[in-house]
């Protein structure tokens, strides 16, 4: 899916024409995500990061901030937890999501065109969506 230079190189520069300083911790966090071939919990991406427990605070406000430039997808848990996966910048997709063991697949689907004339005739502007399908994986399903 992701191959990691091409990818981490492509971040950085989404970064530098970003207002973000890429500290050192941010630099750990972005190699330790593009490294992993799956999206994960903040707090393993604190642990495979090599950062101290106390630092889950800043592991969020860095994963919020790589949202805001759109190199960062949140995906949401039925549990109100997240994965966060990097991604190319600003691609945006969904996932199936095992409700089991989180492991999650890339849904090729996104109705925001759609949903967007829908939401106009309804008079709704500023329109954003998530969508997550959630089910069982077949190894948890056995």
């Amino acid at each position: 899916m992701k191959n990691g230079k091409d990818l981490l190189h492509r971040v950085r520069q989404c970064v530098e024409a970003s207002p973000l300083r890429m500290t050192r911790k941010r630099e750990r966090l972005l190699e330790t995500l593009v490294s992993v071939d799956r999206p994960i919990p903040a707090a393993e991406l604190r642990d495979r990061a090599g950062l101290p427990a106390g630092d889950l605070v800043t592991v969020y406000r860095t994963l919020e901030a790589f949202e805001g430039i759109g190199i960062l997808q949140r995906i949401p848990l039925e549990d109100s937890g997240h994965l966060f996966e990097l991604t190319e910048p600003n691609d945006h997709h969904h996932h199936f999501v095992c409700r089991e063991c989180h492991k999650t697949e890339r849904l090729d689907l996104c109705l925001a065109d759609n949903l967007s004339k829908q939401a106009r005739k309804l008079g709704f502007t500023q329109v954003t969506h998530l969508m997550e399908v959630y089910g069982l994986c077949p190894d948890c399903r056995e």
